[in-house]
């Protein structure tokens, strides 16, 4: 019974083949994009507030989906009920209804709506905010997902998760590693979500809060990008 149970609770960690999880995450992306690019088509009609609020959408939406493509932590294991990498896609997917929820604060209307008011700026700040606590929770995920455990016949602890390597033919098997945790990555996550609720808990007027979270944003990813070439580097 309690060999029935382990199966349930941690079922047997197999490699992905074919990247079911990111090609659909890829589909709910060009939605979200899609829904920017229609809106952005109108920017020459919308008044400055409007255009911005456009852009920080267009700065959150494509940098997400960049940073997410080149993640040097993104699972390479399959999705299976009920494992890490599915808690992990679940929290991917929470994100993109956020993404949806900002590209269209704008109505879309035959008339494009000219302005946006301090409540939808509003509003923003707070999905901005959400959005960071599930980069968060990503990581904490990610974090977990490299230091779980597993017990071999004899009693040993094993890695769950290990690390993988690509083989001469360039796909990824398993090692008897483990993975290095990305603790890096949770406190850079971690401080800009103090930055951002700190905005949103400020409640600064739109020409402030908007540049202010786009800054934000663009130097969370830069900081990322910088970190992950240290660790390629670090690594070669």
């Amino acid at each position: 019974m309690s060999r029935l149970s382990n199966i349930v609770l941690h079922p047997s960690p197999e490699l992905e083949e074919f990247d079911t999880g990111l090609r659909y995450t890829d589909i709910l992306f060009g939605f979200v994009i899609r829904e920017l690019f229609i809106r952005l088509q109108h920017v020459a009609q919308l008044d400055a507030q409007a255009q911005l609020q456009l852009v920080l959408g267009a700065i959150l939406v494509l940098g997400s989906w960049i940073g997410y493509r080149q993640s040097l932590y993104r699972s390479k294991y399959q999705l299976r009920f009920f494992n890490l990498p599915l808690l992990r896609f679940v929290v991917d997917q929470a994100m993109l209804v956020l993404y949806f929820r900002i590209a269209t604060i704008i109505p879309l209307k035959d008339d494009p709506v000219r302005y946006v008011t301090e409540e939808v700026v509003a509003d923003t700040a707070q999905l901005i905010m959400y959005v960071f606590v599930l980069y968060l929770l990503w990581d904490a995920i990610g974090i977990w997902i490299d230091c779980a455990g597993a017990r071999n016949s004899d009693g040993t602890k094993v890695p769950r998760y290990p690390k993988t390597m690509k083989n001469a033919l360039g796909k990824y098997e398993k090692t008897t590693e483990w993975q290095s945790p990305n603790w890096g990555g949770l406190w850079i996550t971690a401080a800009a979500l103090i930055l951002v609720a700190s905005i949103w808990l400020l409640t600064y007027p739109w020409w402030i809060t908007l540049p202010s979270l786009g800054i934000i944003l663009l130097a969370y990813r830069w900081v990322k990008e910088v970190k992950n070439s240290w660790i390629l580097l670090s690594k070669s």
